[in-house]
């Protein structure tokens, strides 16, 4: 069973050149997914000189090979991360998501990129009895704190979850996302604001910071007083002193041929997330998940066939439906021991910045990690980082 080119990235794309010869900045921003794109066009706007490089394309990583949900939070549902991480700090991290997310829609209808981003509501759907008494928790949480939410019974949950899923809840304010689609028209925001941006452009690991000398690319050196490396599975191998702390691991995506029975408007996570799909206005189905099925023996570099069979499985089983499968991929995210990604100044590295290990829910927490990035760069921080990058 072969993979394919993932379905967010199968149409024309035409890429920027890449860098040749000595480029100075003031920023230099390395990896140009969601968090790389955003953190550039930040600095761009807070007028500082900024170049972006990207290895391959705009969104080529995981950023445009995900499963295409714009959601609040983080990886840890609303519940746990208040036992997780403390009340206090898992309300501001929930609210700090939102208020990005909210900006995220605000950029694409600046950029007229609504047909890019959806607010469809996210149901997480229950697929057993403790999971069924876990979303009920997870409602009950979302509402105490002032969050919208809305717990679903069986009777109101949309067709396609209600054939396996006991009771779920719905945070309306969750949008659907084609990836490669907004964050490419992000990186053309960034072209207007006054940024380089260089595709096919490889830098030699691992990173240097500012003061260690400059970055070799493939065909140049680029010198600036701050480097930023937006790399998420990426990270360990860039900057290793995240070696131990961040974890790349490999997730699998189908998506199918458009048909015509609804199956429901909203994201559906369930299992505990280990199962995610979603229902694209033309009918295509996109789904994913069984991460925990997956022998996880260190090749990120190829797939699961066994992964990959399972979803099929669940798409024929569980919501019933024969559409052929027209996409198989898979993408590579960092994984980090508390489920929060690593953002900010590294630890004895004056002007070299990290971010990556999402845990897998990297769209809204990658993007408000490139803002504060910038933020902090541009010496316009107004709060204390959510996110430590020396833990």
């Amino acid at each position: 069973m072969n993979g394919t080119v993932p379905y967010w990235l199968d149409e024309p794309y035409e890429p920027r050149p890449p860098l040749r010869g000595r480029v100075e900045a003031e920023a230099c921003v390395i990896g140009a997914g969601v968090a790389g794109v955003s953190c550039a066009l930040h600095l761009a706007r807070h007028g500082v000189d900024t170049v972006l490089l990207e290895r391959e394309t705009v969104a080529s990583g995981a950023s445009g090979r995900n499963g295409g949900f714009l959601i609040a939070g983080v990886a840890a549902f609303y519940n746990d991360a208040r036992e997780r991480y403390g009340h206090e700090r898992a309300r501001r991290i929930y609210a700090a998501t939102l208020e990005a997310q909210q900006q995220v829609l605000e950029l694409a209808q600046e950029l007229g990129a609504n047909d890019a981003v959806r607010r469809v509501g996210l149901l997480r759907a229950s697929a057993s009895e403790e999971e069924a008494r876990h979303v009920r928790a997870h409602a009950q949480a979302l509402q105490d704190d002032g969050f919208p939410a809305e717990f679903l019974e069986h009777s109101e949950l949309p067709d396609g979850a209600a054939r396996y899923a006991g009771n779920g809840v719905l945070t309306p304010h969750d949008a659907a996302l084609h990836p490669a689609r907004c964050y490419r028209l992000l990186a053309r925001a960034l072209d207007l604001a006054g940024a380089r941006v260089f595709e096919r452009t490889p830098v030699d690991a691992p990173i240097v910071a500012p003061e260690e000398g400059e970055l070799v690319t493939s065909e140049g050196t680029v010198s600036a007083r701050h480097v930023v490396v937006a790399a998420d599975g990426g990270l360990p191998t860039l900057i290793p002193e995240y070696a131990r702390r961040v974890r790349a691991r490999r997730l699998h995506m189908v998506a199918t041929e458009p048909f015509a029975e609804r199956l429901g408007e909203p994201l559906v996570y369930s299992r505990f997330g280990y199962e995610y799909w979603h229902q694209r206005r033309d009918g295509r189905l996109l789904a994913g998940g069984f991460s925990d099925f997956d022998p996880d023996d260190g090749d990120v570099s190829s797939a699961s066939p066994e992964v990959w069979r399972r979803i099929e499985r669940f798409l024929r089983d569980d919501l019933a439906t024969e559409a052929s499968v027209t996409h198989r991929w898979t993408g590579v995210v960092g994984y980090s021991d508390d489920g929060l990604p690593y953002v900010g100044e590294v630890p004895g590295r004056r002007g070299l910045y990290a971010m990556g290990g999402y845990s897998g829910h990297g769209n809204v927490p990658g993007f408000l990690a490139g803002r504060e990035v910038a933020d902090a760069i541009a010496g316009r921080a107004t709060a204390l980082p959510l996110f430590d990058a020396s833990r």
